[in-house]
């Protein structure tokens, strides 16, 4: 029950988030006229979550994991508020962008924060040996929401506007808050007790969420010490990059994207980002499937996700592109989501929330870079020519990884 409880908060955070996600990126192309404008205000998604990573690490192993989740969402209630206020009430287009920006900047930190308390949470609640499969069905159920919200959002841009869209986000919003709510009716309380540089889980109540509690503690020399495991997070920090920053290049590009093949029509961009989360579904649950699978990824995913990109770049039928659009999405994923589980995986005990945070705060910086990439690019050459820039990098990273040898490296975490 206690893992249905966290599915079903990040499932509905994630209708929220891409139904936000929708208005806001159409949103700003319909008002600035500027695919680089789109990628700043996607860019400001990112850059304060990174000075938060680096700075505020260690306050992300602090306290109840699930007050954690409750408070960071009431946040982003807060700004979806401000958001449909400033939209319906019509403000001057300069003053919504800017709103814009600072409710992306607001609310990364916001979900900087809600991702470390989730990645605490399923290490709590989750053994090792099924940590990469609950997370891979975690991954699925979050997109499979973020379908949901595309979807809504292509329907409500087109019916009701941009305004109502962040109504509906900030009650989905609130919805989670109440789901956490309820979730403490199935945990115990726990509280947080800071010693030796370890988080120490004091569960009261519940034998056997304290047993799983107290297997997850650190006792004698065979636990994992803070100082343990440095370099492999470091190398997953670094292979982390390139697909965390093509993904978000990908979310940038597609709305210009959209409007060279069906120019001025919000719908289709709804089907595209649809089109995203249906790969991003199927993603998750490939990367479930066995350590083999794994293993599989690590060695050939950015490779075979440059040359889809390649291909994207060269078609020109509407039809066409949203199956691909679907089969790169699915790519690049699968890498992203491995990624995400090897972070958690090799995280000393008591050390997940800030490890998670500082992977966070690194692909941040490549989203940042990336968002603001694709937006260039999409205006100052075209979104075809973006595609192709971006599969020329993933093939020169694939190769350079592939060179290196880093692969193995990261084939050895799943033996």
């Amino acid at each position: 029950m206690r893992k249905w409880v966290l599915i079903q908060f990040a499932a509905v955070t994630a209708v929220a988030e891409a139904l936000q996600l929708v208005a806001l990126l159409w949103s700003t192309l319909s008002l600035s006229g500027s695919p680089v404008m789109v990628g700043v205000v996607n860019a400001f998604a990112f850059i304060p979550g990174v000075v938060a990573g680096v700075t505020l690490k260690r306050a992300f192993d602090r306290g109840n994991p699930l007050n954690s989740l409750g408070r960071t969402n009431w946040v982003n209630v807060i700004c979806s508020i401000g958001l449909a206020i400033a939209v319906l009430l019509s403000l001057a287009p300069g003053f919504l962008v800017v709103g814009f920006c600072l409710s992306q900047a607001v609310m990364s930190v916001a979900k900087l924060a809600n991702k470390s308390a989730m990645a605490r949470s399923l290490r709590l609640l989750v053994g090792r040996d099924e940590l990469a499969t609950v997370q891979g069905r975690m991954s699925s159920v979050t997109i499979v929401g973020g379908l949901v919200g595309s979807g809504l959002g292509g329907v409500g841009l087109a019916l009701l506007g941009p305004g109502w869209c962040f109504v509906v986000a900030s009650l989905l919003y609130v919805a989670s808050v109440l789901l956490v709510n309820t979730a403490r009716r199935y945990v115990p309380q726990t509280s947080v007790v800071q010693t030796a540089g370890v988080v120490q889980m004091a569960v009261t109540g519940g034998a056997p969420l304290a047993q799983e509690a107290q297997e997850a503690l650190p006792s004698g020399s065979s636990r994992l010490k803070v100082s343990d495991g440095l370099p492999v997070l470091a190398l997953v920090l670094i292979v982390s990059i390139p697909s965390s920053g093509a993904l978000q290049f990908v979310t940038a590009l597609l709305p210009s994207y959209a409007d060279a093949l069906v120019p001025k029509t919000a719908p289709f961009y709804s089907v595209l980002d649809i089109a995203a989360m249906v790969g991003g579904v199927l993603a998750g649950l490939v990367v479930g499937i066995s350590p083999a699978m794994r293993r599989f990824i690590y060695r050939y995913a950015l490779g075979i996700s440059g040359v889809l990109c390649l291909v994207t770049a060269i078609v020109s039928w509407p039809i066409v592109a949203v199956g691909l659009v679907a089969i790169v999405s699915l790519s690049i994923t699968v890498h992203v989501v491995s990624m995400q589980v090897a972070t958690n995986q090799m995280a000393p005990e008591g050390s997940v929330g800030r490890y998670m945070a500082l992977r966070n705060a690194g692909v941040g910086i490549a989203k940042t870079v990336f968002s603001l990439a694709a937006g260039w690019l999409a205006q100052f050459a075209d979104a075809e020519f973006a595609w192709f820039a971006l599969g020329a990098f993933l093939v020169l990273a694939s190769a350079a990884f592939w060179c290196s040898g880093s692969w193995r490296k990261m084939a050895k975490m799943e033996q």
